[in-house]
């Protein structure tokens, strides 16, 4: 009998999939996109997710499995993921840059429960303060996607840039999540980018997209290879899908 139990905290997005002649309307969001592996996996997971109230139908598109805790706010955030000639590899991001973050007050009660790690899928900076991923790293094991604070606007454009606070989000946690292109905002040097996350924190999971994964852990790094899809939707860079099946 599996007894894991996993809180996911961030926000649930509107998102717009543009490629070449087609444009498709879903819901995303790092938190969305965990709780469906965990329940393809059978495990036991809640999620405390924002949105606007306004679109509390999205919340039906989660598996339903899934305990989900809504924290309704004044608006949902928005991306629009456009794939240049149909490459998933690279893509041109926008945002509304919505405001919602989940502070220490709205979790304060479920975190006194007893959960075997948190998993914190912000998509903006704003969405997890870092006096909120202190506050859980303190309790728990915390696992952290560091996409979300790696972004910027510029106008309507998403951005990435390395922050000179992603040291203190690092070391609230035990480890982080990031794909490739986030690992660059870090350093070219591939190699060398990891090796200054390591610092900071226990373990660092990149994936690299059809390359697959590298898993660096105490020191040693460790490199998986894709599993061939039969069919590639919007890829999310999150990094959950390597490491938690070899968690559980």
């Amino acid at each position: 009998m599996n007894t894991e139990r996993y809180l996911l905290i961030g926000p649930v997005s509107r998102d717009r999939i543009v490629r070449r002649n087609s444009k498709e309307s879903r819901v995303g969001g790092a938190v969305y996109y965990y709780s469906r592996l965990l329940s393809h996996l059978g495990v036991d997971h809640t999620a405390v997710v924002t949105l606007s109230e306004a679109d509390r139908h999205l919340l039906g598109e989660f598996p339903s499995k899934t305990s989900i805790i809504p924290l309704y706010r004044d608006s949902t955030v928005e991306f629009e993921n456009i794939y240049d000639n149909g490459d998933t590899s690279r893509r041109i991001q926008r945002s509304n840059f919505a405001s919602n973050p989940i502070e220490i007050g709205d979790i304060e009660t479920i975190a006194r429960e007893e959960w075997t790690a948190v998993l914190a899928g912000p998509l903006l900076p704003s969405d997890i303060p870092l006096e909120t991923l202190e506050f859980l790293g303190k309790r728990h094991r915390l696992y952290t996607g560091l996409q979300g604070y790696l972004r910027y606007p510029a106008g309507d454009m998403v951005r990435l840039k390395f922050r000179t606070k992603i040291p203190w989000v690092l070391e609230a946690g035990n480890g982080a999540f990031l794909d490739i292109n986030e690992l660059r905002t870090v350093s070219s040097d591939l190699m060398g980018a990891i090796g200054i996350l390591s610092e900071h924190c226990g373990e660092v999971i990149v994936t690299c997209g059809p390359r697959g994964s590298l898993i660096s852990c105490k020191g040693s790094l460790i490199r998986i290879m894709a599993v061939t899809a039969e069919r590639e939707l919007d890829p999310t860079g999150l990094g959950i899908h390597t490491w938690l099946p070899t968690s559980i």
